[in-house]
């Protein structure tokens, strides 16, 4: 691997590492104030809403900014016609929604549904609005402009979400929050990465763009079926109030996976791409990204599994049980992060080889498992069960992406195991420290659960920093030095 580009990946993932923390930390401050002021209520006509929303949203890109980042040459035309094209797009997708508002009322006893669906599709334009001059911040891996749009977005979104909840706004506060952020990420990517832009039409270079991103396409619908249809069956099935303390539990779950994409993983893909032809350093930088994927998940939800009732008892109901009920499920769903953040690295990979039919094959099956499973489940089991078969489909996308990797970048299962057992290994801690606990009846105050955090992090990152010989201690090292370069 070049030199330069070593050095773009350690800064990138110095400059994402720092963003997304600082994202998280934000919308947690503000998720854990918004949890004490709404109701699970209000989480689940958002959430819900957002299930129709999400849906329009996989036909507002069909791959084209992937294709900007992966595409050897970009010229004027070629950021011209990605323009134009998605701005269509983004008008037909408003037009839809208008309508699919008029209809879902009929079919769905969800207050208030209408005109959340109707504002939250005037994200389509405004996101169109950066679209390009993110794929190519992306493209160049200037990475700190694209965090600096986050943070500023996000806080600004945050921001929103938290004064209008305190005035009594209700979810209306989540709605305005989600289109606020969406405006300044706009205008402050704009600023950091200007496109001098205009409206223009190029049918060889739309065909380039539906070739490259019609299976990413196909894979992003059928990862929408994987990631929605959990939320539409609670939802439609057991109501807003289900669906909330269900939504709010997945949200919490899958933040580290969230994580990992906005700062290691986003880092890796235009990595990737430039390695695409030297499988030796591609194998190499894969099996590290996966071994420090999954120490971190396991970290982060494997504390959080462990102090689960304190947190929602404490932390988000404000020493009520008003989050109780999510208690099982939350739980079910934090083993799910850490399942799907060890499968995250292998997209970035397949992508890169082209191969985005795999990344449609294995979504399609975990969808099909899905629609099948998911209403017996809830039937029988209650969202404890949804959240269950929603961690098995996700797994079983592992049937389909080792065999790949072991044909196609050599990377075997046992290669695969290797790099994902010492962390696997080092979770044991979290049982002792449990029982410890545990046995001697620590409370649940605040101060307490900071102790918990402490010394279940401790318990876990001490054993597997020294059978690594320390090597974390010395990425940390260079993650620091780059972000003072």
């Amino acid at each position: 691997m070049a030199e330069g580009t070593g050095k773009k990946i350690v800064k990138g993932v110095a400059y994402n590492s720092a963003a997304r923390f600082l994202v998280i930390a934000i919308q947690g401050v503000a998720g854990i104030v918004l949890a004490r002021l709404l109701s699970s209520t209000d989480y689940g006509i958002v959430a819900f809403a957002a299930i129709f929303v999400t849906f329009l949203s996989q036909f507002s890109d069909f791959g084209i900014g992937s294709a900007l980042v992966e595409r050897k040459v970009v010229d004027q035309k070629v950021l011209n016609t990605a323009f134009t094209v998605r701005n269509l797009l983004s008008l037909v997708l408003i037009v839809v929604a208008v309508v699919l508002s008029f209809i879902v009322p009929h079919f769905f006893d969800t207050p208030h549904i209408d005109w959340v669906i109707r504002l939250l599709a005037l994200n389509f334009v405004l996101n169109s609005f950066g679209f390009v001059s993110s794929a190519l911040l992306r493209r160049e891996m200037n990475f700190l402009g694209g965090n600096i749009a986050l943070l500023v977005s996000t806080a600004a979104g945050a921001v929103v979400a938290v004064v209008l909840a305190l005035y009594g706004f209700g979810f209306w506060s989540l709605v305005y929050s989600a289109l606020v952020s969406s405006l300044v990420s706009a205008i402050v990517i704009n600023i950091i990465r200007p496109c001098h832009l205009r409206y223009e039409f190029h049918r060889e270079t739309v065909r380039e763009f539906w070739k490259f991103g019609s299976y990413m396409f196909l894979a992003g619908l059928t990862t929408y079926v994987l990631f929605n249809t959990a939320n539409f069956i609670v939802g439609a099935v057991a109501g807003a109030e289900m669906l909330g303390y269900f939504s709010l539990a997945l949200d919490w779950g899958s933040r580290v996976p969230v994580l990992l994409g906005m700062t290691v993983l986003s880092v890796l893909f235009p990595a990737f791409a430039s390695i695409r032809d030297d499988k030796a350093q591609l194998r190499k930088m894969y099996v590290e990204s996966v071994r420090y994927s999954g120490f971190l998940a396991i970290l982060l939800n494997g504390t959080l599994l462990c102090i689960s009732e304190d947190f929602l008892r404490t932390i988000l109901g404000a020493g009520t049980d008003k989050w109780m009920p999510a208690l099982d499920c939350f739980r079910i769903l934090c083993v799910y992060g850490i399942v799907r953040a060890i499968l995250e690295p292998l997209g970035n990979v397949i992508v890169v080889f082209g191969d985005t039919k795999v990344l449609f094959q294995a979504n399609l099956i975990a969808s099909v498992v899905q629609i099948a499973l998911l209403y017996p489940a809830l039937a029988w089991f209650g969202v404890e069960g949804v959240a269950f078969v929603v961690l098995c489909s996700y797994a079983l996308q592992y049937a389909i992406y080792l065999p790949y990797m072991a044909s196609r970048a050599e990377i075997g299962a046992g290669i695969f195991l290797k790099a994902v057992s010492l962390p696997v290994f080092c979770s044991v801690s979290f049982v002792a420290v449990y029982g410890m606990f545990h046995y001697w009846g620590v409370g649940d105050s605040l101060p307490l659960i900071g102790l918990k955090v402490v010394v279940y992090a401790a318990a876990y990152v001490l054993p597997f920093s020294y059978l690594t010989d320390f090597q974390i201690v010395r990425h940390l090292k260079e993650l620091t030095s780059a972000r003072m370069q």
